[in-house]
């Protein structure tokens, strides 16, 4: 690559990260100030967030195949394996 190539190349670069660097904190800054409250709103929100909404609730229901594992489980089975630890109880 000839000097002004890479003297092409270096400002180009250097552009393209200072472009990224400033939308990254401008984006901070912006979210920042858009989710900070005032005292009194943050008091309100509390005081609602306490009592529940009347005829609304969630239901989580969770089921588990006969045999399963789960992949943590599976992952370190695997790495024991490797490692000559105890591998998967059988």
């Amino acid at each position: 690559m000839r000097p002004d190539q890479a003297t092409i190349w270096y400002r180009r670069m250097s552009a393209v990260y200072a472009l990224g660097t400033w939308t990254l904190l401008g984006s901070l800054v912006f979210f920042g100030r858009k989710q900070s409250k005032p005292a009194e709103e943050k008091d309100a929100s509390i005081s609602e967030i306490i009592e529940p909404p009347k005829g609304f609730y969630v239901e989580t229901i969770v089921t588990y195949k006969e045999d399963f594992v789960p992949i943590t489980d599976k992952i370190i089975n695997y790495l024991k394996s490797w490692t000559g630890g105890p591998g998967p109880e059988s």
